[in-house]
């Protein structure tokens, strides 16, 4: 049976669209608003896991939120996605983190980040327990001292992905090398690759992972073994594609836990994937 762990962040996320710009000493109206999801579970560990859990795959999130009201909503949003949460732990006294992404007129997007007890995790006896019994091991945008322990935890037979974001304390170059030798599958977009492609080189154990890059609406290129593949994306109008490429990478995997060996039938299924969570959004 696969098992499959991934770790990260979690956060509570209130995504609005402006009327307009946002600036001080002035007021702008909400054009639009989540009609059915404000406030919504956020966080990478779970767009990536959704996708893997719809297909019926054992997946639990390793992650961390306050002793809050937010915290328990987080928990029972993410257990009513199938996806396990007897890894989400509980930090106290301390506030679940929560994210206002407020998208302006011209599509971009600022956010206010109230970062609650992060800086204060550690991996529980029943997180380390959920980490080492894996079969895959998904990296997220996380503690970095604690992404680097989960590398330690796991065997040798167990599969790791890497989600790249660009956040360098999340993914100092320590972290970047120690992911690119151990990296089975890595997801980036376009702006990251120089990154990853930094800490493969920068490793000795020449690994040829799988690499899913993607580029907005543009097609999201593959490769593996020196094999090259471009898949097309559908065009699709949105104003908030927060977690898209979580969910791709989700979907992807999801794909290759079934057994999907074909690369361009495993980056469809990723693109489905995202396509679906945007379409799913109602915005009043």
């Amino acid at each position: 049976m696969n098992r499959v762990a991934v770790i990260g962040y979690a956060s509570i996320d209130f995504p609005a669209v402006l009327d307009g710009y946002f600036s001080g000493d002035r007021t702008v109206v909400i054009k639009q608003r989540p009609a059915d999801a404000f406030p919504r579970p956020g966080g990478c560990p779970l767009y990536v896991a959704r996708p893997i859990a719809g297909k019926g795959i054992d997946v639990s999130i390793v992650t961390w939120v306050g002793a809050d009201h937010h915290g328990e909503l987080f928990t029972s949003w993410t257990e009513g996605d199938g996806v396990g949460v007897e890894a989400i732990a509980t930090i106290e006294p301390g506030n679940t983190p929560v994210c206002f992404m407020i998208y302006q007129q011209d599509g971009s997007c600022g956010c206010l980040f109230d970062p609650g007890m992060l800086g204060r995790e550690t991996l529980t006896g029943r997180q380390k327990e959920v980490i080492a019994a894996a079969d895959l091991l998904c990296v997220t945008v996380g503690p970095p001292g604690i992404a680097g322990e989960a590398l330690g935890l796991i065997d040798g037979d167990c599969k790791v992905a890497w989600v790249m974001k660009n956040d360098p304390l999340s993914y100092p170059i320590e972290l970047r090398t120690a992911l690119a030798a151990r990296a089975d599958y890595i997801f980036c977009n376009r702006q990251e690759r120089e990154w990853v492609d930094e800490g493969l080189a920068a490793t000795t154990a020449h690994r040829r992972p799988v690499i899913v890059e993607t580029a907005g609406g543009e097609a999201v290129k593959a490769e593996r073994d020196g094999i090259k593949v471009r898949v097309d994306v559908e065009p699709l109008t949105f104003d908030d594609a927060s977690g898209a490429g979580d969910t791709l990478a989700g979907g992807c995997l999801a794909a290759l836990l079934a057994g999907e060996s074909d690369l361009r039938t495993v980056v469809a299924s990723g693109i489905d994937a995202a396509a679906s969570l945007l379409r799913e959004r109602s915005y009043g």
